[in-house]
Formats: structure tokens, C-alpha cells, sequence
């Protein structure tokens, strides 16, 4: 495991437990009036593969059973954000952007960049979300990172890019609050029983370049492009 990676996760942890011993999360009222949620963006995002998302069904399986009031990912929205290229923010306008640009930057970039992999192992939280954490265990994804922001900048593309926080880790968003829990500390203690429970690895071959709402919704994503790593087919 990457120890700033570990680090992280292991900072929003101690952070999330102050506030699940007060009984309070961040609460995000958008997503039960999803009506009227009109936050979108654009990022490039991984996803997992089946056999990744096989080794986690156990996971989003107990956290429906014990906070079916929360906003919990369905298996087809898990993902690794890879870059948020334009965050997702009210007042998006898809005309507005020069989509052919990007896509004819991250075309080229990722055509000469070789697939990486990215270990799931262990859950975490913050107030506001449970996350499965994710580690890249030879910094290949940062690496990635670092390439296309260096890209996009040189391009004139960054205006919106990162604009809530810059990524730094593998992590994969399985669970948003929406309500105060029915059942706060058996989350907390489902969450700190699988702290270091090993989920395996996951390799990432392709990126996808969406729109997308806060959540990364299957029913909200556009899909804009899919771009094999290394110039290898998509599976």
C-alpha cells in the first residue's frame, strides 16, 4: 500500500468517527429530491471490472441492509475518478464546452499510456460519504494524473478543472448520506470491521470521458468517449 494513500484514508476515518460518536453526518438534500439537482460536469473516470465488483457485492449488500435510506452505488456507478475535468457545479452547459479539444488531447495522451492496476483494500469514511479505498501501488494513476493536468493547462483546458479538491488516491465512493441514519453506529462498526479487508486488484484498460451529475447516476451519465489505454481495444 502507498503510505500517503493510507494516510489519507486513514485521516478521514478518525475524522468520520468524531462525528458518527456525535450521531451526525453531512447531509446532501439533493439526492432524495434529485429533481431538482442539476450539478454536472465533465471527468474521466475508471471503471471496476466484474471481478472486481463480484469480491465487493458483499459490501453494498450489508450497507443497503443497513442504511437503505442513504444514496448507496449501484454496482454500475462504482468508479475510480480518474480527473475531474470540469467539476460538477449548477449551471453546466455541454454547448458551452470545446469537447473536440479534450478529446483530441486525451486521445493522444492516452494512446501512449500503458494499463495500470489499482488495489481495493479496506473501507473508510468521511462525514459525508463511505468510500472502499483504493491504492495504486506503483503510482501509475497519479502519474496519469499529473500528465493531464500538465495537458490540459498547456492546452488552455484547466478552467474548471478540480475546482473541489484535486484527487489524490484510488478511492471508490459506495455510499452518500441523504438522511440522518436510522442506524448510525452499526454502520460505523460494518465500516471499521472491514478497515483492512482485502477486495484484490483491478485493472484499468480503458477510461471513459462522461457528463455527469454528483453521483456519476446511471440514468445521468453521458458517455462522450472511450479511450483504450495504450491503444488497446476496450473489453
Amino acid at each position: 500500500m502507498m503510505p500517503g494513500e493510507r494516510a489519507l484514508y486513514d485521516r478521514l476515518w478518525d475524522e468520520a468517527l468524531a462525528y458518527f460518536r456525535a450521531g451526525r453526518v453531512e447531509i446532501d438534500p439533493l439526492l432524495v429530491r434529485r429533481e431538482f439537482d442539476d450539478r454536472r460536469g465533465l471527468t474521466l473516470a475508471a471503471r471496476l471490472d466484474g471481478a472486481a465488483l463480484g469480491r465487493l457485492s458483499g459490501v453494498l449488500d450489508d450497507l443497503r441492509t443497513l442504511a437503505p435510506e442513504q444514496h448507496i452505488y449501484r454496482p454500475d456507478e462504482l468508479h475510480i475518478t480518474v480527473l475531474s475535468v470540469i467539476s460538477a457545479a449548477p449551471g453546466f452547459d455541454l454547448a458551452r464546452v470545446p469537447v473536440n479539444a479534450y478529446k483530441s488531447l486525451f486521445e493522444a495522451l492516452f494512446a501512449v499510456t500503458a494499463p495500470f492496476t489499482v488495489h481495493l483494500r479496506g473501507l473508510t469514511a468521511s462525514r459525508s460519504c463511505a468510500l472502499i479505498c483504493g491504492y495504486s501501488p506503483d503510482g501509475a494513476l497519479n502519474a496519469l494524473r499529473d500528465r493531464l493536468r500538465a495537458g490540459l493547462r498547456a492546452a488552455g483546458l484547466a478552467d474548471g478543472l478540480e475546482l473541489r479538491y484535486q484527487s489524490t488516491a484510488a478511492h471508490v465512493t459506495a455510499l452518500r448520506f441523504r438522511a440522518p441514519p436510522a442506524n448510525l453506529d452499526a454502520l460505523a462498526g460494518s465500516i471499521a470491521a472491514r478497515r483492512d479487508a482485502d477486495y484484490g486488484p483491478c485493472p484499468i484498460h480503458a477510461i471513459e470521458f462522461v457528463v455527469n451529475d454528483w453521483t456519476m447516476s446511471h440514468d445521468r451519465v453521458r458517455l462522450l468517449a472511450r479511450y483504450a489505454l495504450g491503444g488497446r481495444a476496450p473489453e
